[in-house]
């Protein structure tokens, strides 16, 4: 391939370009904040230490000990434990031998023409072992194994003899053959065009559930703006505050900062109960699809909608439904829009960065508020927040309604000098009345005050060290998915 290559891609930034076209900074003049945390601190450590431990021909236990020591030592006790385990784990799939090793970041990479440049996209793997007879590719995950489809068309698109394309994850008893795909040509295609559209526009943005997860950029796409107005480029820290966590935080600062920063295994899983879920979903896209909410046909497209669900469940979603509807026969001039919506903003204290040698140093932390509204839309002309409640009242309904409000004001409504309305709608055991505060821009100061101090908060944390962040103790320890392990390691 003698043409020049231009920006070629990786399978997971093409996936995520799938759903958003900005969340990848091709294009753009200043580049995204670095947002590595301590889970990728930790994987990129491991893989450090398999590749100490494959190449180092050594008595076994001496290259263990040596690995662990040089890889693993500038994280806290638990950490530490964390990626010792699994290297402990990673050598149980995969036992070491003699066979040539490739750590250089190996990959397969797919090519085409577009607008008369050529262009790439690349699936990556960390390891490429040569035994005598055959070659093994070998992936190497901590958390949530997601191989994509493209990923398994593209290994099928350039296998050559006798290779074969394994995930091996810590969280697994064997390895996981990935297995070759026959629309392969058809995959590669689509993501392609994926591409070209991407190229095409570059900065378009599509709001999604990616937004407070999966996302490096959302201190730069424009749809959570920067308060404060400062330039950041990639030598400042970036991290995303979902709203579930920050309110989490108001609880445990513990509790919080090993969710939504360390990447700390759970205990146990929290089961936030499948009628929730439901409902919110169902309710939802009623709402924003209706011509008119109180027409009583609507119970029949809502029965529609529901139809799979079992009986007992289509039954209490239309109960609660029926509910929701008395609940908003007040509201007349209401129009909602949008449902499931990212909505937030970013604030940047100084705090603490990882530099790549992992030395500590003080630096701007773009820190980003960000929750997915149920309902938004129009009340009377001006902005309106719903959120959708089947559980009882809480203290936190406060703090979430700020956040709405605020980044709904920054995003849109400052600039048009309206006020912004959250409406909590408890559809409840207990039947509490529902909840509405107007925000205006007296009120938009405190608020930005308060989470100022949640970001300078969450901005000082050490990611080298999760044992730094302090704990409360409480009946909130009860249900904590933390329980066990933070009282073994107070």
């Amino acid at each position: 391939m003698n043409q020049e290559v231009n920006f070629p891609i990786s399978t997971s930034a093409i996936e995520l370009v799938k759903k958003c076209n900005a969340s990848n900074d091709h294009g753009v003049p200043k580049k995204t904040p670095n947002t590595k945390g301590p889970q990728l601190y930790r994987w990129q450590q491991l893989r450090s230490a398999i590749e100490d431990w494959f190449v180092n021909q050594a008595p076994e236990e001496l290259v263990i000990k040596k690995a662990e020591n040089e890889q693993f030592h500038m994280f806290d006790e638990l950490q530490r434990k964390l990626v010792s385990d699994s290297f402990t784990t990673f050598r149980s799939l995969y036992p070491r031998s003699k066979s040539e090793i490739n750590p250089d970041w190996p990959q397969k990479t797919v090519f085409k023409e577009i607008n008369n440049e050529q262009y790439a996209i690349s699936s990556h793997v960390q390891f490429e072992i040569m035994h005598k007879d055959k070659t093994e590719y070998i992936r190497l995950k901590t958390g949530e194994i997601k191989e994509t489809n493209l990923d398994n068309a593209i290994f099928t698109s350039e296998k050559y003899g006798n290779e074969t394309y394994y995930t091996a994850s810590i969280k697994e008893e064997d390895l996981i053959e990935n297995e070759t795909i026959d629309n392969h040509e058809e995959v590669i295609e689509e993501y392609f065009q994926i591409y070209e559209e991407f190229l095409n526009n570059p900065s378009k943005t599509t709001p999604n559930k990616n937004c407070t997860s999966f996302c490096n950029r959302p201190s730069k796409c424009g749809e959570f703006p920067v308060v404060q107005n400062i330039e950041l480029g990639k030598l400042d820290r970036g991290l995303t505050v979902s709203k579930t966590n920050l309110l989490k935080l108001e609880g445990c600062e513990r509790r919080a900062a090993w969710k939504l920063l360390y990447g700390i295994p759970e205990d146990k899983e929290n089961n936030f109960g499948e009628f929730g879920i439901k409902f919110h979903d169902a309710a939802g896209k009623m709402l924003v699809t209706t011509k008119d909410r109180n027409d009583p046909a609507e119970i029949e497209r809502l029965k529609e909608l529901i139809k799979d669900e079992d009986d007992e469940l289509q039954e209490k979603i239309i109960e609660r439904y029926k509910e929701l509807l008395d609940r908003l026969k007040g509201y007349e001039n209401l129009d909602l829009t949008l449902n499931e919506y990212p909505v937030g903003f970013t604030l940047v204290p100084n705090g603490t960065k990882v530099l790549s040698d992992y030395r500590l140093k003080e630096g701007k932390v773009a820190t980003s508020f960000i929750g997915n509204a149920d309902l938004l839309g129009r009340l009377d002309g001006s902005p309106i927040v719903i959120e959708l409640k089947t559980g009882k009242k809480q203290e936190g309904d406060l703090t979430e309604a700020e956040l709405y409000a605020f980044g709904i004001w920054k995003r849109f409504a400052e600039e048009e000098k309206k006020d912004v309305t959250v409406l909590h709608v408890y559809v409840n055991e207990a039947k509490d009345e529902p909840v509405t505060r107007t925000f205006g821009e007296e009120e938009f100061k405190t608020i930005e005050k308060k989470f100022l101090s949640y970001a300078e908060k969450i901005a000082s944390w050490n990611p080298l060290d999760a044992l730094s962040v302090d704990h409360s103790q409480g009946s909130c320890c009860d249900y904590c998915e933390f329980k066990q392990t933070c009282a073994e390691f107070r």
